[in-house]
């Protein structure tokens, strides 16, 4: 594995809840992945010659711990696997000064044909270069809640429909969301989820207000994202949210992203979600009146 990223948490990326907001994430592990296309050779130069760009299709995330204002941020990246014309990819980010692990991610990524945009080979000299940053997927980084098979991907606007999930975004994709393959930036579909959790949190009966009345926060601990289709600047969107199931500390939610014009779907996830205590940091009970919630959903 090679370093990939280092940087910063500012102040701007955290949230209410006192830590960086997970689109942040995201957003890091998206500049790591364009150190790690240099790496592999589909550099941006590169790209403008042979035509082919490099586009996530499934995350994989496990948020192990908290980020905050000024911590400092290293992401180390390898290949776990090379296929024909996808890849998959583990990246890991850690705290610099405590080596601490704050997070996980595995990502399928594709070899993108930038004109039909569709998925194409990848170059012989990029599988070459990918031998050389083999690696092996540690245990830390499994699935511990939300398997492969536990996502819905038979994702459309009648299910939601008929699932009653309902809408927790609405809004436009900008030209600066969008990155040098001409789409939106896999940190802006997470900020559309991260905008819909308070949402989600309402519509499960304790929002943002109650929340704070009562001293607690809320944290995703983790989630799988599958994407569907491109979204462009100009394009509209929104997100449709289901409540699934409680655990003791924990609760399940799903959140599917459509393209607002067509109604088809761009992106689906699945995440895991808890409350925990702003004072002393650790988990709490999900309450009964949050869980009947979910049972009747």
């Amino acid at each position: 594995m090679i370093d990939t990223y280092r940087g910063y948490v500012s102040m701007q990326e955290c949230d209410e809840m006192g830590h960086m907001n997970i689109q942040h994430y995201i957003g890091k592990t998206s500049d790591a992945s364009f150190l790690l296309r240099n790496a592999i050779g589909m550099s941006a130069s590169q790209q403008a010659t042979n035509g082919r760009g490099y586009v996530a299709l499934e995350h994989h995330i496990r948020f192990h711990r908290e980020l905050k204002t000024s911590d400092l941020v290293v992401i180390r990246s390898g290949i776990v696997e090379m296929r024909d014309r996808t890849l998959v990819k583990f990246q890991e980010m850690r705290e610099v000064l405590d080596d601490r692990l704050a997070a996980t991610f595995v990502v399928n990524v594709g070899c993108l044909d930038l004109e039909t945009r569709r998925l194409t080979t990848w170059p012989e000299e990029t599988k070459a270069r990918a031998a050389a940053l083999s690696c092996e997927m540690p245990d830390y980084a499994a699935p511990r809640g939300i398997g492969r098979e536990v996502i819905e991907r038979d994702v459309s606007r009648a299910r939601a429909d008929a699932a009653g999930m309902f809408e927790s975004n609405r809004s436009a994709v900008n030209p600066w969301e969008c990155d040098t393959n001409g789409h939106m930036n896999a940190r802006f579909i997470m900020s559309r989820f991260s905008d819909a959790q308070g949402h989600m949190w309402a519509a499960a009966g304790l929002g943002r207000h109650e929340q704070a009345a009562s001293g607690l926060a809320t944290a995703t601990v983790e989630m799988r994202l599958v994407y569907f289709r491109e979204l462009k600047a100009g394009d509209t969107l929104y997100v449709r949210t289901g409540l699934v199931e409680t655990a003791p500390k924990t609760l399940r939610y799903r959140h599917w992203l459509f393209n607002a014009e067509t109604d088809e779907p761009v992106c689906a996830a699945e995440g895991l979600g808890l409350l925990f205590d702003k004072t002393t940091r650790k988990a709490v009970a999900i309450p009964a009146s949050v869980a009947a919630r979910f049972a009747n959903a």
